[in-house]
């Protein structure tokens, strides 16, 4: 028995709301397989953000993507908005999965004619919709499976997926090639930025590890482990990594601002290993399989933790006393981000080495 509300048994119309950042809307994959798998013949949408549309663009469980760029306009001054929402009209959806609390999303695909909507809220009294409650001790693949529970899926997974096209994982080879970076040669990734803000090198609030740190690590890398190093990071970045390249004093490889999403997605799944601090290639790296090594501090542990089944990453936090500080307001005023600054070069290192030891050329 199809769950009620569907407009056309085993044929439902559907669209899941998730217009986050890259880890966010990786995190909406598992649910998005899983009802491809309840429902092999559904019609599925995704409202995603346009920053991270690429993660979800050649997923082959999706109809349809739908980007949004300004999620935070109202819909009478957004013609972007105007435009989804006779988008999201005419898909005559049967269920609307939003991933979202704000009224805005909700609202949108209310307007659009939605049969029946889920969405977070804490308020049990909610009308127009069907509330879901985000339980802060769960992980978000978690509360998002939760949240469909009314659509009886089944063969319920977490692992995250991220789909690419073959030719760009052919350039993204044939430009490490030509770096001089050959088949079989260790590779490591080091991605020490965050958020997308530019900031000088001395700057370590909130997920930031000490440059110099990453720096050390980048010249044991290259001298002790004869591994070839390749800075990630975007364009706001370059500074950065371009510090830590001249304070590690070893050749290393920087594409910084250099690729697309989907390139980086490329060059990550090539990696030997990933050195990261809490950010969106983290989470790309763990859909990917990737061997992963984060760096964590303030973001909420139980949350949002990169989650890969299959290759569990090596998480490396110090809980401090004012960690988490995310949905606080130290947020917005620390000044020294112990939680990352307990983290040590030695055993970044050491995880590192146990990593290498385990993984064969990729």
């Amino acid at each position: 028995m199809p769950p009620a509300g569907v407009g056309s048994p085993g044929r439902p119309r559907i669209v899941i709301v998730r217009a986050g950042a890259i880890g966010d809307t990786l995190m909406a994959t598992p649910l998005v397989r899983a009802v491809r798998q309840t429902y092999p013949e559904c019609h599925l949408g995704f409202l995603c953000s346009a920053a991270a549309h690429d993660v979800v663009r050649y997923n082959p469980h999706i109809d349809r993507t739908i980007p949004i760029a300004f999620r935070h306009l109202p819909t009478w001054l957004s013609s972007e908005k105007s435009r989804i929402h006779r988008t999201l009209r005419s898909l005559d959806l049967d269920w609307a999965l939003v991933l979202e609390s704000h009224p805005s999303f909700i609202d949108l695909v209310r307007k659009a004619g939605a049969r029946r909507i889920i969405a977070y809220t804490g308020d049990d009294h909610a009308e127009g919709f069907e509330p879901a409650r985000f339980d802060p001790r769960k992980h978000s693949i978690e509360n998002h499976l939760e949240l469909a529970r009314p659509l009886r899926l089944r063969l319920v997974e977490f692992q995250m997926e991220l789909n690419n096209q073959p030719e760009t994982t052919k350039t993204v080879a044939q430009r490490l090639q030509a770096a001089g970076v050959q088949p079989g040669d260790c590779l490591v990734g080091v991605h020490a930025g965050w958020g997308g803000r530019t900031r000088t090198p001395s700057q370590t609030r909130l997920r930031s590890w000490p440059p110099h740190r990453f720096a050390e690590v980048v010249r044991w890398l290259v001298e002790q482990r004869g591994a070839r190093v390749v800075l990630t990071g975007s364009v706001d970045d370059r500074q950065l990594t371009r510090y830590i390249a001249r304070a590690a004093a070893v050749p290393c490889l920087d594409l910084a601002g250099q690729l697309s999403l989907l390139e980086l997605a490329a060059l990550i799944g090539r990696l030997n290993a990933y050195l990261t601090v809490d950010t969106g290639p983290a989470h790309m790296a763990a859909a990917l399989g990737t061997p992963l090594v984060t760096l964590w501090g303030p973001g909420i542990f139980e949350q949002t933790a990169p989650i890969s089944p299959g290759n569990p990453p090596r998480i490396l936090y110090h809980r401090v006393q004012c960690s988490p500080c995310y949905g606080t307001p130290a947020l917005k005023t620390c000044k020294n981000n112990i939680c990352m600054k307990e983290i040590q070069v030695e055993e970044v290192k050491r995880t590192l080495e146990e990593i290498l030891a385990l993984e064969p050329a990729r």
